[in-house]
């Protein structure tokens, strides 16, 4: 079962739409990280409104990520565990992601709003590149293709 690559003209309009949602959510998750590059730098630390648009990018990748690895397998292969895996660890990952960005915000981080204003510190930051490592291993894992050998015995 040799498939060759997709053509881009062969791409489904939702495959297409997945596509352009993993580039428009790593936009809004640019312009969340480095607000400067659309001269919206309000405040000189990381705000709740900034924390926010970060996780709306990073969740629009991740849905993104998935549609288009929906759309791409094949519907006639029943669901392997390794992807049920894989859509379980981006679901996590998002949750590390969201959890850490806004634990101050929660109450769980160390500069809790009553006392000051959020701080998006160390510890936050490598929770959320931690969430981010998961979800890339999560799409990898649902997207991994598998193509067994179809070498003929004589």
């Amino acid at each position: 079962m040799n498939r060759k690559p997709v053509a881009i003209d062969e791409l489904s309009q939702l495959a297409r739409i997945s596509v352009a949602t993993v580039v428009f959510g790593f936009t809004i998750f640019l312009i969340g990280m480095f607000p400067v590059i659309v001269n919206l730098d309000l405040n000189p630390g990381v705000g709740i409104l900034q924390l926010v648009v970060i996780l709306f990018g990073i969740g629009m990748m991740t849905i993104g990520g998935y549609a288009y690895a929906y759309e791409t397998r094949h519907r006639s292969v029943p669901r392997r565990l390794r992807e049920q895996i894989g859509l379980r660890l981006m679901a996590t990952g998002y949750v590390i992601c969201a959890v850490s960005g806004l634990a101050d915000v929660l109450g769980i981080g160390s500069h809790n709003i009553p006392s000051g204003l959020p701080y998006f510190g160390l510890w936050q930051s490598l929770g959320l590149i931690s969430g981010l490592v998961f979800i890339a291993i999560g799409v990898l894992l649902y997207a991994q293709r598998y193509s067994p050998n179809t070498k003929e015995k004589q």
